[in-house]
């Protein structure tokens, strides 16, 4: 289940967990964030955040649909997804097309059938959000990586 998108401490042993640990306080004091450990996570935000990868595969995640599936109304769901996430569900449901994505691409698909996978209309919609969210190509950044096994 992927986690929600709230702050957490670095892992023991980082490179950097110090710096990060003090950089992460002056977040978390700036925006008002609470760490991870301090947040209850509502149920049906749990599950929804579960039933999303499950859905991604079927097709195009629908607010309605994933209310339906833990018992919320949408406006409900949406509300309290987006004040426990930190984001709205639909850039949640993008954000984990693209996560998609890119997991298929590192297992050796093309670009095309990684973005058609993933729910996305085409290669070019695919590239459109991929540059939207991190200033490049998702060719650009493919052919720059070794995928490692």
């Amino acid at each position: 289940m992927a986690a929600p998108l709230t702050f957490t401490k670095p892992p023991n042993g980082h490179e950097h967990s110090v710096e990060a640990a003090a950089a992460l306080k002056i977040v978390e004091n700036w925006t008002g964030q609470r760490s991870a450990e301090e947040i209850p996570i509502h149920p049906a935000v749990e599950m929804a955040i579960a039933v999303i990868p499950t859905l991604l595969v079927e097709g195009p995640v629908r607010l309605g649909v994933v209310a339906a599936a833990v018992h919320l109304s949408p406006s409900r769901l949406a509300h309290l997804f987006s004040a426990q996430v930190g984001i709205p569900l639909r850039p949640y449901v993008r954000w984990q097309r693209i996560q998609h994505a890119i997991r298929l691409v590192a297992a050796g698909e093309t670009l095309t059938m990684a973005a058609h996978s993933a729910g996305f209309t085409d290669g070019s919609h695919f590239t459109r959000v991929f540059r939207h969210n991190f200033g490049t190509a998702p060719s650009t950044l493919a052919a720059a990586i070794d995928w490692l096994p």
